[in-house]
């Protein structure tokens, strides 16, 4: 079982405006950081970045030259990295929503009745499923 804390003895003993001004300084100061992300380090070279890939530059062959100065960073992450700084934030939920509008502006097309065999037959009754392919 844990000892009760005496908060009346602390407050007894505490220094209140001392702890006070030693609050009043961390509130000038932004919070350190806990860890630093691939998007943190490569926030300095963002603009270096974005302009190299609009030459025509691959993740790949950018990730090769960070490596070669010491940038430990995959592919996939420049290209994350990448694109969020070009979407201006998160690409994954403005592609979300990107896709479910897609959705409900698609014309919704009743289902095919099913045959009592449960599957459904091609126009010549070959016994294939149908597919449903239009030639166009």
């Amino acid at each position: 079982m844990s000892k009760r804390i005496d908060y009346e003895q602390i407050a007894a003993k505490l220094d209140y405006p001392t702890l006070d001004k030693k609050l009043e300084q961390l509130a000038q100061h932004e919070p350190p950081k806990s860890r630093k992300t691939a998007v943190d380090l490569l926030e300095p070279l963002r603009e270096r970045l974005l302009a190299l890939q609009r030459k025509g530059w691959s993740s790949k062959q950018l990730v090769d030259e960070l490596k070669a100065a010491g940038v430990p960073v995959s592919p996939a992450r420049v290209r994350e990295c990448l694109n969020r700084w070009t979407t201006g934030g998160n690409g994954t939920a403005k592609r979300r929503g990107a896709s479910q509008s897609k959705r409900a502006a698609a014309p919704a097309t009743p289902p095919a009745a099913a045959t009592p065999s449960g599957r459904g037959k091609n126009a010549a009754g070959d016994g294939q499923p149908k597919l449903g392919l239009t030639q166009g």
